[in-house]
């Protein structure tokens, strides 16, 4: 098999800025955002991936809007990812995650999941053939919309703070932030956005 050799893009200021306007439809952080997290917003290989999800993040973190329905904000606690912050968007790809955790699905279930069940046994315990909609509604629709009361997880959006400007970097995943994988994690952020904001990549930050 041959590998496909890679091709180099060069791209101007204008080329960059106007990349990133169509990234960010125009918003007023474009030129706080990288190229990096620009080119994932405007790649389309994934249908199950929304870029509005992460754009809505960052309109709440800049106060455009005043509800986010993902958990707060927050600062990663031990370097190499300290001092970025990270904040969660939801996607479709999360959709089933969510609802696993509402129901403690990964360790056999919680006493609301038990509740629940035994609610449609005693209310359609004569008619069994409207269990399966009624349970898959209280699973998916309903354990979507509890976890939303409390924050929806999902991937991260990472970003940094600097001169009162938040600076945003790419996304990744839980799992790139734990243990030796946030020095993996660190050096794409760095491979990624240091040429454009070496300031937050400084001693000093």
């Amino acid at each position: 098999m041959t590998v496909p050799e890679l091709v180099k893009v060069s791209l101007d200021k204008e080329q960059i800025s106007r990349l990133k306007a169509e990234a960010t439809r125009g918003k007023p952080y474009t030129d706080r955002i990288s190229i990096a997290l620009a080119c994932r917003l405007l790649n389309s290989s994934d249908p199950r991936f929304n870029p509005f999800a992460v754009l809505d993040e960052i309109d709440y973190l800049e106060g455009i809007t005043k509800a986010s329905r993902t958990k707060s904000e927050a600062q990663f606690k031990k370097p190499p990812l300290f001092p970025f912050w990270h904040k969660h968007f939801f996607s479709a790809q999360h959709l089933i995650k969510n609802v696993g955790i509402r129901w403690n699905m990964l360790n056999g279930g919680n006493r609301d999941l038990d509740k629940m069940i035994n609610d449609v046994v005693i209310q359609y315990g004569e008619d069994q053939n409207s269990w399966p909609g009624y349970l898959a509604h209280q699973l998916v629709i309903g354990g979507l919309t509890d976890r939303a009361e409390r924050g929806l997880t999902g991937d991260w959006l990472i970003y940094a703070k600097y001169e009162n400007s938040n600076y945003y970097l790419d996304l990744a995943t839980h799992e790139e932030g734990v243990g030796d994988q946030a020095n993996t994690l660190f050096k794409k952020l760095k491979n990624g956005s240091q040429s454009e904001f070496p300031f937050l990549f400084s001693v000093e930050v």
